[in-house]
């Protein structure tokens, strides 16, 4: 398979996937949207491994850009999720949804920032 051919697969494969979780998802389906996503990780495992090139896909550039951009993107839900916690807390006065909404939001936010400490950690110590 060419590079060409690669780029095709996948986005063969997004937009198949795309369009069946729109019509399941209308179709008040929630499981099978589960089961598209896992058979297209499949179908784009397959398109890597069937790929007969040696060009450099993604370079060290494009990693450390990856890198800072999410970086950019937890600073970035975690300030404007800590304020919207606040507001919404203030204006819910301690009950109704959107004390329940802020609630969920200041879970999130701590969950990603758990997240994204462990698994710095994580690829830190696997680096060494």
């Amino acid at each position: 398979m060419s590079k060409k051919q690669y780029n095709l697969c996948r986005l063969a494969i997004i937009i198949i996937l795309s369009a069946s979780i729109s019509i399941s998802i209308t179709l008040n389906n929630y499981y099978l949207p589960i089961v598209f996503v896992l058979s297209a990780m499949l179908g784009m495992y397959y398109c890597r491994k069937s790929l007969q090139t040696r060009d450099v896909l993604a370079d060290e550039r494009d990693c450390q850009v990856a890198g800072k951009a999410a970086r950019y993107a937890i600073t970035v839900y975690a300030f404007i999720g800590a304020i919207s916690t606040f507001v919404l807390m203030a204006l819910s006065q301690k009950q109704g949804e959107l004390y329940n909404l802020s609630q969920f939001l200041a879970y999130s936010v701590c969950f990603l920032m758990l997240l994204n400490a462990f698994l710095f950690r994580y690829l830190s110590q696997r680096g060494k």
